[in-house]
């Protein structure tokens, strides 16, 4: 297997990993609550997605760029949606 594949297979995985929130982004605007859900961990998946997006443009890899930049918008959209749906009794 090449060096290429390898690429485009953890890229691809990597994505998968990345559109998890979904789902959990779905249970929130069904239950109108995000009660429980810690942003903590969506907000490191925004900084984490910025470190290697730039650092994927700097050695010019789209390998490394476009499952980070989907991770980092998705991250993004998750900590939106559970502070928009945030209760101020929580």
């Amino acid at each position: 297997m090449d060096i290429e594949t390898i690429g485009l297979i953890a890229s691809i995985t990597t994505i998968i990993m990345f559109i998890s929130p979904v789902d959990q982004i779905r249970d929130i605007i069904k239950d109108k609550t995000s009660h429980g859900v810690s942003p903590i961990i969506y907000g490191m998946m925004i900084i984490n997605g910025i470190f290697w997006v730039t650092y994927g443009f700097g050695i010019n890899n789209s390998f490394i760029i476009v499952p980070n930049a989907v991770g980092a918008v998705l991250g993004a959209a998750t900590l939106f949606i559970i502070y928009k749906y945030r209760s101020h009794k929580e």
